[in-house]
This record gives C-alpha cells, sequence and structure tokens, in this order.
C-alpha cells in the first residue's frame, strides 16, 4: 500500500473556558508532559514524509512553543497564530498547506491518546469518500429539552458523536472554502462539507478518545496515560 501524502493541522489556539480559570487545559501537563505533546509525538511516529501545523492562541509567544517541541525531538512543527475561533485558526493553518495532493488531516490537540499509526488503514477502506471522521456510536437514551423540559426521545440508532481526527482530501477542503470563506460558524470541518453534499464516512472508533472539556476528563486521562 502507498501510503498518502498527509498535512495534519493540530488545534492548541482555545483558551479552554469551561475548564476553568488559569492555564488552558492542552498545556497542563500528564506525567510531566504538556497534553497537546502527546498527539504531536503520536503523529511523528508515522513513518512518511508530512507536513505538521499547530495552531497556539495569539497571546503565546510562537518562539515559546517552539522551544518547548525542540526538547520532544518536534521542532519541524510549524507552530502558527490562531484566529477568534477554531474554524478559524484550522482555516488560517490550511492556508499554509504546500502539498495541495494529498490529505488534510485536523485534529483536537485535547484528544491525546488517539494512535495515529492506525491512520493510513482508515483512509485506505474510506478513501472513495471525499472525508472521513472518527466518532463513536450513542449507547445512552438521548432526548431532546426546551427550558430543562423534556419534549421527545430521539432514535439513538442514528446518533454519534464527532471525534477528532477528522480527514478530508485537501481538493474538496479547498472547494469548500473558496465557497465559505466569511462564514466560519460550523462547529467542525464535516459539517462544512456536509452542507456542499460531500460524502462523509463515520469510522467507528472504539478506544478513549473523549476531548478534555473539565477536570474529571483530565483525572480520566491521568489514569489512561499513566504508562505511557
Amino acid at each position: 500500500m502507498i501510503s498518502p501524502s498527509l498535512s495534519f493541522i493540530v488545534t492548541a489556539a482555545g483558551e479552554g473556558s469551561r475548564f476553568g480559570v488559569g492555564q488552558p487545559k492542552q498545556f497542563k501537563k500528564i506525567n510531566k508532559i504538556p497534553i497537546y505533546i502527546y498527539s504531536l509525538l503520536s503523529i511523528n511516529k508515522i513513518n512518511i514524509k508530512s507536513e505538521v501545523f499547530l495552531t497556539i492562541n495569539k497571546k503565546i509567544k510562537i518562539e515559546k512553543i517552539e522551544k518547548e517541541l525542540k526538547t520532544y525531538g518536534l521542532s519541524k512543527v510549524n507552530v502558527i497564530h490562531g484566529g477568534a475561533t477554531r474554524a478559524n485558526s484550522v482555516y488560517k493553518a490550511f492556508t499554509e498547506i504546500k502539498n495541495k495532493k494529498g490529505y488534510v488531516v485536523i485534529h483536537d490537540s485535547v484528544r491525546p491518546n488517539f494512535d495515529f499509526r492506525n491512520l493510513n488503514g482508515i483512509i485506505e477502506k474510506n478513501k472513495k469518500f471525499d472525508g472521513i471522521i472518527i466518532a463513536s456510536k450513542i449507547h445512552d437514551t438521548v432526548k431532546r429539552e426546551t427550558r430543562s423540559i423534556v419534549k421527545e426521545t430521539l432514535t439513538r440508532d442514528e446518533l454519534w458523536l464527532a471525534e477528532t481526527p477528522q480527514i478530508f482530501k485537501y481538493s474538496i477542503l479547498n472547494k469548500c472554502y473558496s465557497n465559505n470563506l466569511i462564514n466560519d460558524s460550523y462547529t467542525d470541518e464535516s459539517q462544512l462539507l456536509e452542507k456542499k453534499g460531500y460524502k462523509i464516512k463515520l469510522y467507528e472508533n472504539i478506544e478513549y478518545n473523549n476531548k478534555i472539556t473539565t477536570k474529571k476528563d483530565l483525572i480520566i486521562y491521568k489514569k489512561l496515560l499513566s504508562d505511557v
């Protein structure tokens, strides 16, 4: 199997307001390693030539992050300041991609447990689609409410939780950006493609890949990554 060309965008520009005051969650440490570093180390294990971009908040000096990356052997990561929204941050990184013939892989830095060595296999199985998103099936009963009053129970058989990484053909994502440059109200890039009628494949994830949003999530990951 010929490895596809991959360009990675790892998002770490958020302020993590839901997590609480203080240092943004992606820079907190597990096993003395900053959380955002885990995904970059996993990407670094893929034996192919690729571009890697890390978006950070404009309040943080790029030189500071570059120095930290160097200590983990990640000096080839391109660090750029993100925008006002996640969507804008991803787009800014996208405009820096030099290889325009492969795939773009977008990942939240606060999902530190994904094994990127599985990526080639995932793409190979689903290469006929315009995009692939890692997702988990919903097994709990789901309610729709208005002002905390239950209105209906949704059919969970068709419901999934979208995660990252999300993988898109560069050419398709570029077309969507060209037609939707100003509107960045979508919550993930898959939604951008969906609106244009492109085919997005759900790939079921069986590993723990939850986003670190609360202090409880951080405790779980500290236990999960204790042997890493």
